[in-house]
């Protein structure tokens, strides 16, 4: 049986409420200049601060990784944390804004969510989150996911995870495994972690996460030959995510928004 978890604008007006009714007792500070502080004193690097100027957010709790959420509660963002519960590096993606995000589809008997959540919910609620184990390539995390392409062809594969880059990117060698006509794809250069190249664009009709299915990802399809025989899981799907990464026990935790 399918389940549908949708993530609607009348979820986020919700979400809003609760949030202005527990946020009455924090102080609001201009979010720039906090994580300025927060990051002189632990040490951690955050990129796209710019787009916090002139912006205010909540400052409240003791412990760095639940302020650094509270804080950036308005911007879309990713915390990579070292492996002893610390934070290496923050990535501020943007402000959020009120939009419908395409839906996750959950198939089988798990749902891919903690077992207290009922499969029959339409909708997954903030907290829900799937937690996949890591592979260590170096310094560097990798999961294990299923592809999609458009006519239900599968493909398993170890992708990188790279928050520096702006799509799932794949070998162009998988383009044909996946069944994606190259007619259906377009020329484009995108940002890696490793810099700017080009790439044929398309969109997989869905990523297993587990028992989870994302649909409609962006993806980078790139010379094999420039990737070294990597994948990367990029920001086109783990943009859709609250993002944990953590290096003691080895997992990616991906927490609805």
């Amino acid at each position: 049986m399918n389940h549908l978890v949708r993530r609607s604008l009348v979820n986020l007006c919700w979400i809003s409420a609760i949030l202005a009714r527990t946020a009455v007792a924090a102080p609001l500070v201009n979010v720039e200049d906090e994580l300025e502080r927060l990051m002189a004193q632990h040490g951690f690097e955050v990129r796209g601060i710019e787009q916090t100027a002139e912006m205010e957010g909540r400052a409240e709790g003791a412990e760095l990784v639940p302020r650094l959420r509270v804080l950036l509660d308005g911007f879309d963002h990713v915390i990579v944390q070292t492996d002893n519960g610390g934070v290496d590096r923050v990535i501020i993606l943007g402000e959020k804004v009120a939009v419908v995000a395409p839906p996750l589809i959950i198939q089988g008997e798990g749902s891919g969510f903690p077992s207290d959540a009922s499969p029959d919910a339409d909708d997954a609620q903030p907290g829900d989150s799937i937690v996949l184990p890591t592979q260590r390539q170096g310094t560097s995390h990798a999961v294990n996911l299923t592809l999609e392409g458009p006519n239900g062809q599968r493909v398993q594969r170890v992708l990188l995870i790279d928050t520096g880059s702006d799509h799932v990117v794949l070998p162009a060698s998988l383009i044909g495994p996946l069944g994606i006509s190259p007619n259906d794809l377009r020329m484009q250069t995108v940002q890696t972690a490793n810099g700017t190249v080009d790439a044929r664009i398309g969109t997989l009709s869905g990523v297993w996460l587990g028992e989870t299915r994302v649909e409609g990802v962006s993806t980078a399809f790139i010379d094999d030959t420039r990737l070294g025989g990597n994948a990367l899981l990029g920001m086109s799907l783990l943009g859709r995510f609250r993002v944990t990464i953590d290096d003691e026990q080895n997992q990616l935790t991906l927490a609805a928004r």
